[in-house]
């Protein structure tokens, strides 16, 4: 896939401060609810709400593209969208659905590199967005507040991380657990067909000697001869 030279494209115009959608007094609440900000008092909420943008979308509209520069973290008010991931071979792989007051891209708060996945939204939808651009400008304004949004949101990522990890182990020790099971079926499976090759032929020749030689009596009459 070709790499995007946009910024988070769709949300470009909110940037412009004349014309962007200042985040409604109503959805304060909603920041409360979001586990980054869940830990701040509601005058800290109300200052985060003053550099935040509000944008609606249409169900089919995109709201991250992968492959895009990360511009910040967004927050789903109302509605409902769904992550995907095109794979290598281009299958398109759904990752989750996103539903109300959740927080995605958060990674973009911190980092501007490309997105690895795309976000649609799946019927009409409400975003707030929060852009790197406005958290440095909080550092110099209000570097306590600033300090607590990142703090927080270090901590969600390592706790994402730590999960991942786990994950991943536990799928490593299920590979190994498959593995030891094939090998032991395989092996089980040799020795079924060496016993069934092998075993009644040399056992019934056996048997087969034994009798010439207890009841043929022109070999008795030969050796009493």
């Amino acid at each position: 896939m070709a790499k995007m030279k946009q910024t988070d494209a769709t949300w470009d115009a909110v940037f412009d401060r004349k014309s962007k959608a200042k985040v409604e007094r109503s959805t304060i609440d909603v920041l409360k609810g979001v586990l980054v900000f869940e830990e701040l008092s509601r005058r800290e909420i109300q200052n985060i709400a003053r550099i935040a943008y509000q944008r609606h979308y249409s169900a089919g509209e995109v709201i991250i593209h992968e492959g895009q520069n990360a511009a910040g973290m967004y927050i789903m008010v109302d509605g409902q969208a769904e992550v995907t991931k095109v794979l290598e071979d281009g299958t398109l792989l759904h990752l989750t659905t996103l539903e109300n007051s959740e927080l995605f891209g958060d990674v973009g708060l911190l980092d501007s590199s490309p997105r690895t996945a795309t976000v649609r939204a799946t019927r009409d939808s409400s975003v707030i967005g929060f852009f790197r651009p406005e958290l440095l400008e909080l550092m110099n304004s209000n570097p306590r507040l600033a300090s607590k949004i990142i703090f927080k949101l270090g901590q969600i990522l390592t706790a994402r991380f730590r999960f991942m990890h786990s994950e991943f182990e536990k799928a490593q020790a299920e590979i190994g657990r498959l593995k030891a099971q094939l090998s032991a079926a395989s092996s089980t499976k040799k020795e079924d067909t060496h016993v069934t090759s092998n075993g009644p032929f040399t056992s019934g020749s056996g048997l087969e000697i034994e009798k010439s030689d207890s009841i043929n009596p022109d070999a008795s009459r030969e050796e009493e001869q």
